[in-house]
């Protein structure tokens, strides 16, 4: 049921007769939902003498009528049952609270929607002098009140000059209102009306004197004052931005100059993202807050000089003085007594906009370019934006707006555009000016290699703002730009550029400094191990790409890029394992350039490197660069092996390989073989692993990387049952590590005899103690291995405090691998003990470890065990599982 009181009175649309039910429905509804005694409703309609019981029930019998069942007895008065959102004057209220809390566009289609809803005087104008007239003069109050607010966010979007017409009817119903009127004078000077707005003044002063005998109130005196001591305000923005869209914490961060000193705001970011559009589009809904005018250059086209000519100019300076600081002077002379907005657009830097600075607070100036101001931040206290591309909702959104189609169609082409707002402008006009094509074939199109070719419209051209920043490059930062282009690495750090350049690491992270300050590189932040890295726009990387080129120079920098990073790997594991551990390596020379790189915890940097390793690998088996490839492949096996990532290890691996067969190189070919049947083991799949280290195990020259291969092999046969053949292979690549003198291959193939020989481990454990003594992480895989020989003496609680301390050092030094295995022993040192909820707690852990490594095989065992310890079975479980 729908109740109407903004207005005439209705029921479900239906007119409420005048008269006696017309004042009963309004009490009732002034407290819907409450009892309201009989006595007080035959008061307020019948106020001259009280009617008879008939007449009283007669005129409710009536009204029920109309309400049904919504009226009820209760006690000794009557009830109207009104739910939510029934009430008219409620939904009005609701939303304007929910205006209050949104954005100007949002809240003035908000409070439109309030407006609406009222068709005339509160209760039908109801002459009532009780509590019925108290709440239509609240709900007037409010409605008023809905107006200012109205008023308020059509002038913070830019709508001066409508929203003064608006106010015109209400300022004319309530001429003495002060709050209406001061509005009205604000919209009146922000739309250029100076004159209209002093005379409005003039004619509320006259009628609060004659009528109430006051003067008009402070804020709107102070008003007049302003009005009166400027000149015709200059208004030189251009037209707001087309279907500007999102931005809202930066437009935020903009609203903040307007609280007060340094009133300067700096947005800045890579060409297209959108810098001038958001500059307009805030100065256009904060004009309301300069009286004193908008002035707006763009230093693009124009000299500083050029620029405070036309500024004085406008501001009706009578002579304009030769000299450049005199004009500069002069300047902030006319703007020191005006609250007035300075938009200084598409600005080279801080000293290009110093003569253009108002001197004193009160004014507010917002520049835009692809420098970041530091000398402005640093000196003048202004507030830094830095824009980057659209999020995802608001990208296709554009699109959508722009090409009148619905966004969830422009998803797609959003992405192709990078979300760059003059991308996406461009792919939206695309779209509306070419009736035949859907948002399907425009995406085709920006999928194949002429991406920057298909994103121009007319005058608005991606390539050409992208190539405003790099044709003013200085040479050595061109051709670092070039060169990263040349790179397939996500990210770039100062060892890169060295590289890149042949330059010392610190001049190289100088020049990654340089093209970011241009706006060529975006910051990417700190990474794990120390290093400041950078990242290309997608479509500035398409630039670069065009602009690397080819010849001797690019393709020596890609090679030296590639063997430094081949080198890097080396030294990072081989300082990790104290030079043991040795692997198979190709013939490609070392390069390094000046300066350290590698921190303390050289695994720390390798695991920072992930997806270069991964890129780089891609990219020399592209270049057909076999050697660099799978000696890359093999490098990264250490850290894929700790960290669990075992799908890049077996995808980099059969990238190499396939390389290697193609360009002939059978050393290669063997070393992947080596590792695909190493991470096929780790991932349980046991056949596989034997078969593929079987066929490269004949090519092995004797060593270090012969006596590893040979024990994953034996793994593999014990875990197939071949424990005799397992323990003579695991024995013989024993004492191949021994002969090589590799002192932490051969504490590793120790513990593996011990545990699978039949003796007794500790011997052997203790002496691969020793061989690892020097190497933390070899020593934590030792002290596993003697946690199981511990579980099978049946030493549990030894077992569960060793394997507490190994679960949180494994975490320490980051290898997940080795820290699920420890977990699974803790679980079962747990459930021996009896603390069943412990055990499963780790085990839980265990599974989601897994799971993140994609050991499915391994996740499945786990989350069995899990199972059976959540069931409450006993530990023989566990020690069937094999986890120990």
């Amino acid at each position: 049921m729908d109740f109407g009181v903004l207005g005439a009175m209705t029921v479900d649309g239906t007119p409420v007769a005048a008269g006696k039910q017309q004042t009963l429905l309004a009490v009732l509804l002034c407290r819907a939902n409450r009892p309201v005694r009989a006595d007080v409703l035959a008061e307020a309609a019948w106020p001259l003498a009280p009617p008879s019981p008939g007449t009283f029930r007669w005129h409710l019998h009536r009204l029920r009528a109309a309400v049904g069942d919504r009226l009820v007895r209760r006690d000794a008065g009557y009830l109207l049952r009104v739910d939510d959102g029934e009430l008219d004057a409620d939904r009005f209220a609701d939303l304007v609270r929910r205006a209050g809390a949104e954005p100007a566009e949002q809240a003035l289609a908000l409070l439109d929607r309030a407006l609406l809803l009222w068709r005339g005087a509160p209760y039908g104008g109801l002459p009532d002098p009780g509590e019925v007239g108290a709440e239509a003069a609240r709900l007037q109050e409010l409605r008023l009140q809905t107006v200012e607010a109205r008023a308020r966010a059509m002038m913070a979007l830019g709508r001066a000059a409508e929203s003064a017409g608006d106010l015109a009817t209400a300022a004319a119903a309530h001429p003495l209102r002060e709050s209406l009127v001061e509005l009205r004078l604000r919209a009146l000077a922000a739309a250029g009306r100076r004159g209209e707005a002093l005379e409005l003044f003039g004619q509320t002063r006259r009628r609060l004197r004659e009528e109430l005998g006051v003067e008009p109130g402070g804020a709107l005196r102070r008003l007049h004052e302003d009005l009166l001591r400027l000149d015709p305000a200059p208004c030189l923005l251009p037209p707001d931005v087309h279907a500007f869209t999102g931005r809202a914490s930066e437009l935020a961060a903009l609203d903040r100059l307007l609280e007060g000193p340094p009133g300067i705001g700096v947005v800045s970011g890579v060409g297209g993202v959108g810098k001038s559009g958001l500059a307009l589009h805030w100065a256009h809904r904060s004009q309301d807050r300069f009286p004193g005018g908008q002035l707006y250059a763009d230093l693009g086209r124009q000299t500083p000089a050029e620029v405070l000519h036309r500024f004085l100019a406008v501001l009706g300076a009578a002579i304009i003085p030769e000299d450049h600081d005199a004009r500069a002077a002069l300047y902030r002379q006319m703007l020191a007594r005006r609250r007035i907005l300075v938009v200084l657009d598409n600005a080279s830097g801080s000293a290009q906009v110093r003569a253009l600075l108002p001197g004193t607070p009160g004014s507010v100036t917002v520049i835009t370019g692809r420098s970041r101001f530091e000398h402005l931040v640093a000196e003048a206290g202004a507030l830094p934006i830095r824009l980057d591309v659209l999020p995802p909702a608001d990208a296709a959104l554009l699109i959508g707006r722009i090409a009148r189609i619905d966004p969830a169609q422009a998803s797609p082409l959003a992405e192709l555009c990078a979300r760059l707002p003059l991308a996406l402008r461009v792919a939206g006009a695309r779209l509306l000016t070419r009736p035949g094509w859907t948002a399907q074939t425009l995406a085709v199109r920006l999928a194949g290699d002429r991406r920057l070719d298909e994103l121009r419209a007319g005058e608005l051209d991606v390539r050409a703002q992208l190539e405003a920043g790099y044709r003013c490059l200085p040479e050595a930062e061109r051709t670092l730009f070039e060169r990263l282009g040349l790179l397939q690495a996500p990210s770039f750090t100062a060892w890169m550029a060295a590289t890149v350049m042949d330059v010392p690491v610190g001049e190289g992270g100088d020049l990654l400094e340089r093209l970011a300050e241009r706006q060529l590189l975006q910051p990417d932040g700190v990474d794990a191990a120390g290093q400041e890295r950078y990242r290309f726009h997608d479509l500035v990387r398409l630039l670069a790409r065009e602009r690397a080129g080819t010849g001797p120079s690019q393709n020596a920098a890609l090679k030296r890029f590639l063997r430094c990073l081949l080198t890097l790997a080396k030294d990072a594991y081989l300082r990790e394992y104290q030079g043991g551990f040795r692997l198979l390596h190709s013939d490609s020379p070392p390069w390094q350039p000046r300066g350290e790189i590698l921190p303390e915890d050289p695994m720390t940097w390798l695991a920072a490197e992930h997806s270069t390793l991964l890129a780089a690998v891609r990219q020399a088996a592209g270049l057909g660069l076999a050697e660099i490839c799978w000696d890359l492949a093999l490098t990264s096996v250490r850290l894929f092996e700790i960290r669990g990532q075992f799908a890049d290890w077996q995808q980099t691996s059969r990238l190499a390989l396939r390389a290697c067969r193609e360009h002939g190189e059978e050393r290669g070919a063997t070393a992947m073989l080596v590792s695909l049947g190493s991470v096929a083991l780790f991932q349980r799949h046991h056949t596989r692993a034997a078969a593929l280290l079987n066929q490269a195990l004949p090519q092995l020259e004797e060593g270090p990387f012969k006596a590893l291969a040979l024990c994953n092999l034996a793994s593999a046969e014990i875990a197939l049952g071949h424990l005799e053949s397992g323990l003579a292979k695991l024995s013989e690549a024993r004492s191949i590590a021994s002969r090589a003198g590799d002192a932490v291959v051969e504490a590793i193939l120790l513990t593996h005899l011990a545990l699978r020989d039949r003796g007794d481990p500790h011997p052997l454990l203790h002496r691969a103690a020793a061989l690892a003594a020097a190497n933390r992480r070899v020593s934590l895989m030792v002290m596993l291995s003697s946690t199981r020989a511990t579980l099978r003496t049946g030493r549990y609680a030894q077992a569960e405090e060793v394997s507490r301390r190994l679960v949180d050092d494994l975490r320490l030094i980051g290898d997940p691998v080795l820290q699920r295995r420890a977990l699974c022993l803790r679980a079962e040192s747990l459930t021996a003990l009896n603390r069943p909820a412990e055990a499963a707690a780790c085990l839980r852990h265990a599974h989601e470890l897994a799971l993140a490594q994609h050991a499915l095989p391994e996740a499945h065992r786990i989350a069995a065990l899990l199972t059976a310890v959540e069931a409450g079975e006993a530990h023989a479980g566990m020690s069937r599982s094999g986890l120990r």
